[in-house]
């Protein structure tokens, strides 16, 4: 009996097409502001006149990604779950434009990764302060 295929809670293949549109649209935006404003460069991140916003497929990809971190045992209990998630998110956005298709055609590990390490660097419930990294890691 052939095992049964798993369906994953973000399709990396659509994931990485909405990537390239998004970054299509981006190109075409520079473009035009590179047109109006011939002795400014946009920046690489954060707003600037005509940059299309990002779609909502994406938006919903970096929410089911950065939920399903937060399900992991170590995060599961903590009582800021909801702000790491918010973090996370944030943290896709602010490096939606480092991800480049040309390199890696999996933009599903890109973001994990950066949400990922998100988790791991911030503060714990326990201390504000310290990191919620392993102390094996820190040798």
């Amino acid at each position: 009996m052939p095992r049964k295929k798993t369906e994953h809670y973000v399709n990396n293949k659509e994931l990485l097409e909405a990537m390239i549109v998004y970054r299509g649209k981006v190109a075409i935006a520079r473009e035009k502001f590179i047109k109006k404003y011939p002795d400014k460069e946009p920046p690489k991140s954060g707003p600037w006149e005509g940059k299309p916003p990002i779609p909502n497929y994406l938006g919903e990809c970096f929410l089911k990604i950065a939920t399903h971190l937060s399900y992991k045992p170590n995060f599961v209990n903590y009582m800021f779950r909801e702000d790491m998630i918010s973090d996370g998110i944030e943290n896709c956005v602010q490096y939606i434009h480092n991800f480049d298709p040309e390199k890696s055609k999996n933009p599903f590990a890109y973001f994990t990764q950066i949400i990922h390490c998100l988790l791991y660097t911030s503060p714990s419930p326990r201390d504000r302060t310290r990191s919620r990294m392993p102390s094996s890691a820190w040798k």
